[in-house]
């Protein structure tokens, strides 16, 4: 058999391709393109993965759209020559895709997860996981029976800086003694402006409706009952949409020192009528975390800081609006010699986090690495997450 005939086993989805399906990558290694689907083309999903599917040609054919804007499905298919443009996931179900990235509104991620595990493909999907712990457990028991990839879009802990943060932390947590974390957020707008963004106003009533409805259900069954608007402004905006990111960076650093999430928080508040929320929480060894993400409409200006406060040092990020792209993390390392404190700034990479995460995911899929952000992860983030609620209000 000559050589251009021969046959590859794809160990992670026990199919067989041939030397065709391959692409050298910038590297110049051959790596196998996985044909992948976009189902949601809102904010994140036009301003960053179908954006990145597109320009990560060496490892992701990006065929198909799924979305229920007409006016969304003509641009992105144009914009990216989209072969397949379709108003709902099934159908993307039977085009012979590898995976989906579902970036869709977070009350429709368990349905659409588990069709498309179901279907057989490897599935990245945003965060939140779910609304509710039942949304997870439906999306984990879909992976089970699938044998497929699922990873959560958790692109945070893909940042080169936070890699390296981790590297520059000291060897036992119980040298950590508070990890804090301080958000203001003006939202989307000033940092998406310049990007060719097309909003949905075509959306039908009858859909608008649908995912108002599914969100208020699911959000009354993570609050336990009854909550008052500011309570779901906090729950929903606050603790579940946004504040989510810092506890998966958070739970990172854990992971990195072998220990987990507790299971509930030990305090949870918001303010602001439900625009500000607060989460916290003892850490082995006997450290803190404190958590605040404000929404701040009102100043353009986005900060996102995540300070890990050591016996010897302190680690500090600060993120920049996850819209920007090339804007690298600021990592900056605080030790002290004596009486003199020393102070270094870490440039690490360029890079971008969104692709990154993307390569991550096309690593997993094809067997060569594990899944970085798993389901299990997430669904501890989001029991932490409602259980600060609970204590906010209970």
């Amino acid at each position: 058999m000559r050589p251009a005939s021969r046959a590859v086993l794809d160990t992670a989805s026990r199919t067989v391709f041939s030397l065709s399906q391959l692409e050298r990558s910038n590297k110049g290694k051959f790596v196998r393109k996985l044909r992948v689907g976009l189902v949601g083309a809102g904010l994140v999903g036009q301003a960053e993965h179908a954006f990145y599917l597109w320009e990560e040609r060496a490892r992701f054919a990006f065929v198909a759209l799924a979305d229920a804007s007409a006016a969304v499905r003509r641009d992105l298919g144009e914009r990216y020559g989209l072969a397949e443009l379709h108003a709902e996931i099934g159908g993307l179900l039977n085009l012979g895709l590898d995976a989906v990235v579902i970036a869709a509104p977070d009350p429709f991620h368990p349905e659409l997860a588990v069709a498309a595990l179901e279907a057989g493909l490897h599935v990245l999907c945003e965060k939140p996981l779910a609304l509710t712990l039942d949304g997870c457990d439906r999306i984990q028991a879909a992976r089970d029976r699938s044998g497929r990839v699922l990873q959560v879009a958790y692109m945070k802990r893909h940042d080169p800086a936070y890699r390296r943060a981790l590297e520059l932390l000291p060897a036992r947590i119980e040298d950590v003694k508070l990890i804090s974390v301080e958000v203001n957020d003006p939202d989307h707008e000033p940092f998406v402006a310049h990007l060719p963004m097309t909003w949905p106003g075509d959306l039908p009533a009858a859909l608008r409706e649908r995912s108002r409805a599914a969100a208020a259900a699911q959000l009354r069954l993570a609050a336990g009952g009854a909550a008052g608007e500011a309570g779901l402004r906090a729950l929903s905006g606050g603790f579940l949409s946004s504040l989510v990111h810092d506890v998966a960076v958070v739970h990172g650093v854990l992971a990195h020192f072998g220990c987990d999430l507790p299971d509930a928080a030990d305090h949870g508040a918001f303010f602001d009528d439900g625009r500000g929320v607060q989460l916290g929480f003892g850490l082995p060894g006997g450290g803190r975390a404190s958590m605040t993400h404000l929404a701040l409409p009102g100043v353009p200006d986005y900060t996102e800081r995540i300070t890990i406060y050591c016996r010897d040092r302190i680690v500090d990020l600060t993120f920049p609006s996850p819209y920007l792209r090339h804007l690298p993390t600021r990592l900056t390392l605080r030790r002290g010699t004596g009486q003199a404190l020393e102070i270094q700034d870490h440039r690490v990479s360029y890079e971008e986090a969104f692709r990154e995460q993307l390569r991550a995911f096309h690593a997993a899929c094809c067997g060569e690495a594990p899944v970085a952000t798993p389901i299990e992860q997430a669904r501890r983030d989001v029991a932490l997450l409602i259980s600060a609620f609970h204590k906010a209000t209970g």
